[in-house]
């Protein structure tokens, strides 16, 4: 995909080509922000699934190898290159259909990815998940990173809200339950899943209300921040702007720096 996501005075890098490379560290040698990856950083070709696809819960070891190997790379070039943190999915629609089988293997990538955080010395955000399995709960995703100083949740606003109305969950008790251990944040709208499935990623903006179906993206981050005033905001829209960032779409990333300033 070769996204590089616009957030408040940094950048996260996600799902790169090789022939991409070379603007994209110029570019952010001159911009001289903060950035974090979003695993994939690089997707290689011995990764042919869309760069979202994670098997870490997945029965077939394989397959599971396979997403190990590629939060490795990602890790390996995010301390090269210097970058802040590494963001990565945990689950993403085809984990294993027996829950005792997701309990172990969500143990036993914990422990891995605390191996990993040590070894390269750099935080690892888990983005929260649960479309589909049984590994979808909040409490389960804080189980995961108490433990470990280097790993935290990445809260996706847009993706939290979407699971908690398929699970029939209240989506502020999710975001309370998450907060205190929240690292970062993914910064999208959405009225729902077909309204998703049709638009995406929506950028966030002013006079988007929750009595027409929109999240209630202010509520959502006083809740978050009341706990961690520093989490690292992006904006995660389905657009790589560089430099062009379109002026309505500015106007919604200068209401969340607002929001940010007086929580």
């Amino acid at each position: 995909a070769g996204y590089l996501h616009t957030g408040l005075d940094r950048y996260e890098v996600f799902d790169f080509q090789e022939d991409g490379l070379g603007k994209l560290k110029s570019f952010i040698k001159k911009k001289k922000l903060p950035f974090s990856f979003h695993a994939p950083f690089l997707r290689p070709s011995y990764f042919p699934y869309t760069g979202v696809t994670t098997y870490f819960l997945h029965d077939d070891p394989n397959k599971r190898a396979l997403s190990f190997k590629l939060i490795n790379s990602t890790m390996h070039y995010a301390k090269g290159w210097k970058a802040d943190f590494v963001v990565t999915h945990l689950t993403w629609m085809e984990d294993s259909r027996n829950s005792k089988k997701v309990m172990n293997l969500a143990s036993d990538t914990k422990s891995k990815f605390c191996d990993l955080a040590d070894r390269y010395n750099l935080p690892i955000n888990v983005e929260f998940g649960g479309y589909s399995g049984y590994f979808h709960e909040p409490a389960q995703f804080v189980e995961f990173v108490a433990d470990h100083p280097l790993l935290g949740i990445c809260i996706d606003i847009g993706h939290t809200f979407l699971i908690s109305g398929i699970r029939n969950r209240n989506f502020f008790k999710d975001i309370e339950t998450m907060a205190p251990y929240t690292k970062s944040i993914h910064v999208w709208n959405t009225k729902g899943l077909d309204h998703c499935k049709k638009h995406n990623h929506v950028p966030v903006h002013p006079s988007q209300k929750t009595k027409d179906g929109w999240i209630d993206i202010k509520k959502t981050l006083e809740i978050i921040l009341s706990h961690n005033k520093d989490c690292d905001i992006v904006f995660e829209y389905n657009h790589t702007y560089y430099d062009n960032i379109p002026g309505e779409i500015k106007e919604g990333m200068e209401w969340v720096r607002s929001i940010v300033n007086r929580t």
